[in-house]
């Protein structure tokens, strides 16, 4: 019985015979019905059988017997919300649905979305509870009900530009991982690196021996314990030479070290429709495979073929034909079609055979009956591939349903995408004006981009770039992005895109998810600004909410939508010159030219004979059509041409299949007879106007022909770019050309300069092929052109086109510096843009750290955008100089600047790029390489920096773990900046305090004085939450996470309004010019919760003394104003800050950062008298820290203090040695303490910690 959908399904109303009185309980349970042959568990599952158990269900919640479908599923809905007794039978009438759906997922689309608008804002607690019985029936009777699931839920995010497959992600957190075969991946990648690691420790250990012997006789006195303690290890390490150049023994290099986990480089994987090569089975049942020779080849063929690891995805023609989902025991044929790796399982049951191939194992035993024979033939294929594989990138097969892909290419892509986005509305299959006949078209093109998609996930790493190619496959980068966020995915377009106006009405079902899909790639080319300006034209019309921005200096538009974000560039393809030159240069062609002139003109008018040329596919957009009838016109409009001109046309056919282009094809050779029928010449009665060729022409001989032209004539009606105009002109300089504006060369031609539309010509332009007579003069201008004329203009043409060739397109579009990822090079002017640019490098710094944390590789894009930074604000600087002057305001003619030294930051950069450097190498020493760099910074020495970092780790590695670290920041792990605003957090600080607080600390925390926002320590951070409490206002106000936060609560509200009036003085004070400059100093002034700061002074002294007294004077007048007893406002004064405090009410103490940590004990339950503690700061406003830490466990407080102040060294020791601890050391920089903190996440950790037994 068929077991298409029952029209009164979706029909606004159906009933049901009257029931016996229900008795609660359904007829059958969904997925786990009884295996008959009659029961409704298997391919008898109708549409009628849906009807009565959604009506079953109804009547046994509701007692109604005549109900509509929406309405069915609405009360059905209703009531399993309400969590009642009837809950659980609205459930399984829910549940059927969702069964019927998945039993039928090329019929049901439309009951599936149905229901999902129904569920509404409940799928993830719907999902949540149906999936196990999905994955049970799966188990139980072979069913591939998850593979239909998230293929349904697919289609429906696709066709109503929603994110509902995210929600079933959320509910199962586990199916994601399952379908993409994550945790496979995850192995044979942490497999490869620790075979690389060990690989490298052999081979250094194998060095090492040879240089133990040649100095086994050392006259150094070192002792072996000496030698081996952890001092003597990290002096070896710090004293060593670091080579930065990969290990010639590996070959390549790879992705990650130290602090990452994965080793491999970045690949393209390439996916497209077609293949790459030409598959052919032999008589004997062998497969041939030869390399293609296609545009799409030509153009990325050089690209892919710089790395054997790059992969090309593609359909090899190997399909399948579709399976029923049947619930059967006995059928294998529901099995999954790929493994979790994508490897293709042609029957679970013959798995040994597969194995035997992967595992290219010749000795196959002899199959026992057809069936086996058949398998083994299909799976010789894939021992060629492999064979194929071993010499070049990686070809691998995307197999979907042979059904699918018969509709999805011969259908749908060619039958109405194709036309469509040509402009040929005339070309488009009648088929598809049946709503039924496109929405299941429409289905069958995204089933097949959802397997392309898969492919290209499972087969991905986070560091590849996944280029996508043409109109096939709009919809993969959509799909993909679903699947796996972090992947960089681009698309280029090969063909034009100008659909016709009414497309979007006509065709509203994949139209709209075609803009969609577009937009969700990370970035997409197109050939010509023409392409991109009506893609820019339809995303205003049809996509409510798009941000579109432009920016011209490098010609990108950026668009944003729906929280995705895009670049659109124009990236005309070329050619690859030398495969055509080769030819040139041989005296076989050569010769072979004067032989297709001779034959082609003999006959013709000896001298004044002109041999026009054309070549490119028999299809409908190159329009041969259009170029006989203006041919033809040509003669009877120049009849002394007759007898002297000859075109030799070559049109090789393709799609004959496709009745559009039968009838059209038909239609041009009787043209081209009648042609030669027509025009005679009785001087040269030998002569022919028209050589009509359908068969193909090899490279050699196509190139002979260029060589023999004296016109080449190029005019599609509509081309992507149509690559034929650039080989002519770059074989043969000396030729003529006619060419449309159909064709993108033209376009790119025009763009450049090459065709100046009132100035030289350097080719023959048809604006409109339809244009019959300006079609026929353009011939004829073409023809009686000088020779001195014609040659200057294809030299000029053949001059452009070997400056562009395709080497220069592949590498302008891979190239990651003009997506929006990347952060431009920028003219730094004002306060704004200075602060701008450091958020900016801010988000990126934080991307970083994050992805190096979770072990995936870093993008190339993050390196270029902090270059960029940092030469914009080198750039910005004065002449010769590290300071920049910037106008305070956005106005041209302000005369208000601000003045920065920005040393700090631009050595940040540097430290950043140099970590992102030895980070993504694979020595497993590239830590401390890294560290070795940070010595440069040293204030004194670099001797004496490794000195420092030798004895904090000597600290660390007594306590070997910390169970809490107490830290300031500023001057602490960060040196001062020039403002608070650019103090960004480098990406090289945030990894080496994560991991620090990963591997040896149990709970950290930061304080500072700074506020927690508006400009406040968690602005300026790039750690991920969980790492690191935040306690900012010298620990007032504290962030623990999103859904933890406190606050002293201890201060009254009239001592807070106290703080906002003298605030809002000292605003007004710095409107005065003469303390203008102070709103910029350093830290500028800032609201904390509790105090005020206000910075008199930066880092590099560069405010006067004079200057900075005034201020102090002035604040301190407007805190008397304030508080004229005194009693709640106190004002300090620091090297750099002044600070309004409000005074503890009973003691008439100023909260400081050991009240802070004190606050934090109490709230977070924080036992400071177990374990050791670990606590680093830099000023005396650190101080009450450590004592507060002193006098909850004295004996297991470590200190690492970060000055070079001899007063403040001895206030930290002599209140370490009231307590009787001798565990601190003194560091003269961050870099000390980050190098230390780095070189204590390398090692093992000792102690084991204790568990609570029960």
């Amino acid at each position: 019985m068929s077991s298409a959908i029952n029209s009164n399904l979706l029909h606004p109303k159906w009933s049901v015979g009257q029931k016996e009185p229900f008795e609660g309980q359904l007829p059958d349970q969904p997925f786990h019905r009884h295996r008959q042959p009659n029961a409704i568990g298997n391919e008898e599952f109708r549409s009628e059988d849906l009807l009565e158990i959604i009506s079953s269900s109804v009547q046994a919640v509701e007692h109604d017997n005549v109900v509509d479908f929406d309405d069915g599923l609405q009360k059905l809905t209703q009531t399993w919300r309400r969590r009642d007794g009837k809950s659980e039978l609205a459930f399984k009438g829910l549940l059927a649905t969702v069964e019927y759906c998945l039993q039928h997922p090329f019929d049901s689309n439309e009951i599936f979305e149905k229901l999902i608008d129904t569920l509404g804002y409940n799928t993830f607690q719907f999902w949540k509870a149906a999936v196990p019985h999905i994955f049970d029936s799966d188990l139980a009777y072979g069913t591939k009900y998850r593979d239909a699931l998230l293929f349904s839920i697919t289609l429906y995010d696709v066709n109503n530009g929603k994110t509902r497959l995210r929600e079933l992600y959320a509910a199962v957190p586990g199916i994601r991982k399952s379908l993409l075969g994550v945790n496979a991946k995850q192995f044979g990648e942490r497999f490869h690196h620790l075979q690389r690691r060990l690989s490298r420790q052999s081979s250094q250990n194998s060095l090492g021996g040879s240089n133990q012997s040649l100095s086994s006789h050392s006259d150094s006195g070192e002792s072996d314990s000496a030698k081996d303690s952890p001092r003597g290890r990290l002096c070896r390490s710090l004293s060593r030479e670091s080579s930065h150049e990969p290990n010639e023994d590996t070959g390549t290099s790879f992705a990650s070290g130290g602090l990452a986990s994965n080793h491999f480089q970045q690949r393209v994987i390439n996916v497209s429709n077609a293949p790459p090569v030409s598959l052919k089975k032999e008589k004997s049942g062998e497969w041939e495979i030869k390399q293609g020779s296609g545009g799409l080849v030509s153009c990325v063929d050089p690209v892919m073929s710089k790395d054997h690891e790059n992969m090309w995805l593609a359909n090899l023609g190997m399909n399948m034909h579709r399976k029923r989902h049947r619930s059967e025991h006995s059928d294998l044929g529901n099995a999954p079609t790929t493994n979790t790796l994508g490897l293709p399982l042609i029957k679970q049951a013959l798995a040994d055979v597969l194995f035997h191939v992967i595992a290219d194992d010749d000795e196959v035993q002899e199959a026992d009956n057809d069936t086996k024979k058949k398998i083994r033939e299909e799976m010789s294929l894939l021992g060629v591939l492999h064979n194929y594989n071993r010499g070049n990138y990686k070809l691998n097969p995307v197999i979907v349903q042979e059904d699918d892909y018969n509709v999805y290419y011969g259908g749908i892509s060619n039958g109405l995408l194709w036309p469509a986005l040509h402009n040929l509305p005339e070309y488009i299959v009648d088929d598809y004006n049946d709503p039924k006949t496109l929405r299941d078209h429409w289905c069958s093109y995204v089933r097949v981009n959802y397997q392309f998609a898969i492919d290209a996930v499972r087969n991905s790493r986070p560091q590849d770039f996944i280029w996508i190619h043409d109109y096939h496959l709009m919809l993969t980068g959509l799909i993909m992005q679903s699947l796996d966020h972090n992947l960089e995915v681009g698309f280029f377009l090969h063909i034009p895109f100008q659909p016709p106006d009414n497309f979007f009405d006509q065709y509203a079902i994949c139209g709209l998810p075609m803009l969609r899909g577009l937009l969700r790639f990370t970035k997409v080319g197109f050939q010509t600004h023409r392409d991109r300006e009506k893609f820019i034209e339809l995303i205003g019309i049809h996509l409510n909410g798009a941000n579109v921005v432009y920016e011209a200096k490098v010609d990108i538009y950026t668009v944003t939508y729906q929280g995705w974000t895009c670049s659109l560039g124009v990236f005309p393809v070329s050619i690859k010159n030398e495969d055509f030159l080769k030819f040139v240069r041989m005296p076989e062609t050569v010769q072979k030219a004067n032989d297709i002139r001779q034959k082609i003109l003999t006959g013709a008018h000896p001298e004044e004979a002109r041999l026009f040329f054309s070549v490119e596919r028999f299809d409908y957009t190159k329009g041969i059509k259009e170029k006989l009838i203006a041919y033809k016109r040509y003669f009877e409009k120049y009849p002394e041409r007759i007898g002297k001109d000859v075109l030799y046309q070559v049109a090789v056919t393709n799609r004959r299949s496709v009745d559009t282009y039968r009838v059209y094809q038909d239609e041009c050779i009787a043209l081209a007879e009648n042609i030669n029928e027509v025009f005679h010449c009785e001087e040269y009665p030998e002569w022919k106007p028209l050589v009509f060729q359908t068969d193909g022409l090899p490279r050699p001989e196509l190139v002979a022909s260029y060589l023999a032209m004296d016109v080449g004539v190029v005019t599609p009606k509509k081309d992507g770019m149509n690559l034929v105009a650039k080989e002519m002109m770059v074989c043969n300089p000396q030729a003529g050309l006619v060419l449309s504006s159909g064709a993108g060369s033209e376009i790119q031609f025009t763009t450049s300069g090459i065709y100046d539309s009132e100035g030289d010509h350097s080719y023959k332009r048809i604006e409109n092929v339809y244009d019959v007579e300006a079609y026929a003069d353009a011939f004829y201008a073409a023809a009686t052109e000088s020779l001195e004329v014609r040659g200057k203009h294809g030299k000029r043409l053949h001059k452009f086109i070997m400056a562009n060739d395709i080497e220069r397109w592949s590498t302008a579009f891979l190239d990651p510096s003009w997506t929006h990822q990347v952060i431009r090079p920028v003219e730094v002017k004002t306060l704004d843009d200075f602060y701008g640019l450091m958020m900016r490098t801010r988000d990126v710094r934080r991307q970083i750290v994050e992805r190096v944390l979770k072990g995936v590789p870093i993008q190339s894009h993050f390196a270029i955008s902090l270059t960029n930074a940092r030469d914009s604000l080198s750039l910005s600087c004065a002449p010769n100089s590290k300071c920049l002057v910037l106008r305070t305001s956005a106005e041209e003619n302000s005369a208000e600047v601000a003045r920065f030294d920005i040393k700090n930051e631009l050595d940040e950069f540097e430290k950043d790029l140099s970590f992102i450097k030895f980070i993504q190498s694979d020595d497993v020493y590239n830590v401390e390489q890294f560290v070795d760099t940070l010595q440069v910074y040293h204030p004194v020495s670099i001797d004496q920096f490794r000195e420092e970092v030798i004895n904090v780790v000597d600290l660390l590695y007594d306590a070997d773990h910390f169970q809490y670290f107490f830290t300031d920041r500023d001057g602490t792990l960060k040196s001062y900046s020039c403002s608070y605003p650019a103090s960004i957090q480098p990406a090289y600080s945030g990894v080496i305090q994560a991991q620090f607080a990963r591997r040896c600390a149990q709970t950290c925390a930061i304080v500072t004085t700074a506020p927690l926002m508006n400009v406040g320590v968690l602005d300026v951070c790039t750690i991920p939450e969980g790492y690191y409490y935040y306690g900012a206002s010298v620990g007032r106000e504290w962030f623990i996470d999103p859904s933890n936060k406190f606050k002293d609560t201890s201060i009254p509200e009239q001592d807070l309004q106290l703080l906002d009036q003298v605030l809002l003085r000292i605003n007004r004070l710095l409107e005065d010019p003469n303390y203008k400059h102070f709103a910029w100093i350093g830290s500028g002034l800032q609201k904390h919760y509790g105090h005020l700061t206000i910075a008199h002074q930066d880092v590099y002294k560069s405010v006067s003394p004079e200057s900075a007294n005034q201020l102090l004077k002035r604040i301190r007048a407007i805190v008397e104003e304030v508080d004229p007893t005194g009693n709640v406002l106190t004002v300090t004064n620091s090297e750099t800050d002044i600070k309004i405090l409000l005074k503890a009410k009973l003691s008439g103490e100023v909260f400081n950062k050991g009240h802070g940590l004190k606050l934090l004990a109490q709230n977070m339950h924080c036992d400071l008298s177990k374990g050791n503690l670990l606590l680093s700061g830099d000023s005396e406003t650190d101080l009450p820290m450590l004592e507060f830490c002193l006098n909850e466990n004295s004996q297991n407080v470590y200190t690492v203090w970060v000055t070079g102040n001899e007063v403040l060294q001895k206030k930290v020791s002599d209140l370490c040695h009231r307590y009787n601890n001798h565990k601190f050391a003194f560091v003269s920089c961050p870099e000390v303490l980050l190098g230390a903190m780095a070189q204590a996440t390398i090692r093992e950790i000792k102690i084991s910690r204790p568990r609570n037994l029960m």
